[in-house]
Formats: structure tokens, sequence, C-alpha cells
């Protein structure tokens, strides 16, 4: 018999409900009335499958089918669902399982960032079980947004007064403030960021950004591990696998907002 850890991470998916969720992101505040075709395209289901789900979601009051028209929309008994939702979970909590299951699918330490109070902070580390696991980064600590991966993408999403205010206060020299303008760029025109030997010879580190349903930048998720992982084909596929991530990530954000600013 399986078994699973008391949060049933290990449990077996129950196909069914997977299928259900995903006709009820099938409507959105501009698609709210569907009808079976527009469901069965958005979904991937097949006709029959899908009406079958719509028959119970109906019964039980999650969702209404005009008798007039045939088209389906949500019904009020998914707002009272609702009401017992928590407003906001903590990002980390909310993201906990995902960037576990990355951090062991790249074999690499992943990490969580976030501006809070003007601050990057780390809000999550998860380690993949690799005998290297990279610490330089601990859960609650601040980041200057020169240094890392994570923070480089944050900062190239602050709106442009605030990056000013930023690079005019960078330390040590105008070269700095220069990599991370240019770091900038890199990131609007590519989407991530990659860093070498920043850490540590032999270490290297990717992130990308974190979206919300509304677009905006909430977090950026990173990876760090032996430079190997970042390099040629496998830097091609690291890429692809933070990608998916956050893309699985976005529908547990919904529309929860950047408190940094």
């Amino acid at each position: 018999m399986r078994r699973g850890n008391n949060n049933g991470a290990t449990l077996p998916r129950v196909r069914s409900v997977a299928r259900a969720v995903a006709i009820l992101r099938a409507f959105s505040q501009e698609r709210s009335k569907l009808a079976l075709k527009d469901i069965v395209k958005a979904t991937a289901l097949d006709p029959g499958t899908s009406r079958r789900i719509l028959v119970t979601l109906k019964e039980e009051g999650i969702v209404f089918q005009d008798p007039s028209n045939g088209l389906y929309s949500l019904s009020t008994g998914l707002r009272e669902l609702g009401q017992a939702v928590v407003i906001e979970l903590p990002l980390a909590q909310v993201l906990q399982e995902k960037l576990q299951s990355l951090a062991e699918l790249t074999q690499t330490t992943v990490y969580l960032s976030a501006i809070r109070n003007g601050q990057v902070i780390c809000l999550s580390r998860q380690n993949g079980g690799q005998p290297i696991e990279v610490r330089w980064w601990n859960v609650g600590e601040a980041r200057p947004y020169n240094r890392g991966a994570g923070p480089r993408i944050l900062f190239a999403h602050l709106p442009g007064s605030i990056q000013n205010t930023v690079l005019a206060e960078i330390e040590n020299s105008d070269s700095e403030s220069a990599k991370l303008a240019a770091d900038s760029r890199f990131i609007h025109e590519n989407g991530f960021v990659i860093m070498h030997d920043e850490i540590a010879v032999g270490i290297s580190a990717m992130a990308v950004p974190l979206t919300n349903y509304n677009g905006e930048v909430i977090a950026a998720i990173s990876t760090g591990g032996l430079t190997p992982n970042y390099i040629g084909a496998a830097q091609v596929k690291m890429l692809e696998r933070l990608q998916a991530a956050v893309k699985e990530m976005r529908p547990l954000v919904g529309h929860q907002g950047n408190k940094s600013q």
C-alpha cells in the first residue's frame, strides 16, 4: 500500500478532481459564460467527460447552465465556498511543495525571494538532496539588489525611479551599478538571469520572475549549484525547468500582490 507523508505529497492525484478544477479555471472575468465546446477547447478534455463533470458541478450548485442558450457560468455556490478562503497565505507556505519538487528535480538549492519593506528577503530555501548545498542565503536574511540572481530579477522589475535610487546608493564603484543595470536589460530581453562564480568559484545560479494572474512580478525563483549544471545544454534544460515551475506556481498565487513598495 502506498503511503504518503502528513501533507499527502506522495499520494497519487485524483484525476477527476483535477479535471473538475481545470473546468472551473476555464472561466474568467472576461470569459464568464462558456459553451461546452469552449470548455473542451480550454481544458483539452473530451466532450463526454466535460459534460459529465459539468452536470455534477451543476448539481452541487457550483456551475449554472442557462436553459435559454445552454451556456455555462460559475454559480453562487462557488462564491459561498470562497468566503471560507484565507485571504492571503504566506507565499513560502503556498509554494513549499513546488519549491521542494523543483529542488529535487534539478538537484540544486532553490530559493524563493521577494521584496519586503524595501529589502530583498529570502522567504524559502529548499535543498534537492545533492551533496553540495548552496547555503549562501538564509531564510529571513536580506540581500542587496546586486548580490545574487534572485535580487537582480526583482531589481529589474522595480519602477524606474526606485531603480535610479538603488543604483545611486550602491557602494564601492560605478562598475557595480553599470553591471546591475546591464543585467536588468538582459532580464527584460530574455526573461531570466544567470550568474557564474559570484558566490564562489565553481558555483552558479539562475533566476526567473514569478508573476501573479495580473502579470505583476511578486517574487523570484532561483536555483544554485555546481556550474556544470548551468552551461551549454544543461543551462537550457535548467531554464526550461524553472519556467515550467513558475507556470505551475502561478495558479497557486492567483492575484496575490507584491507587498514590496
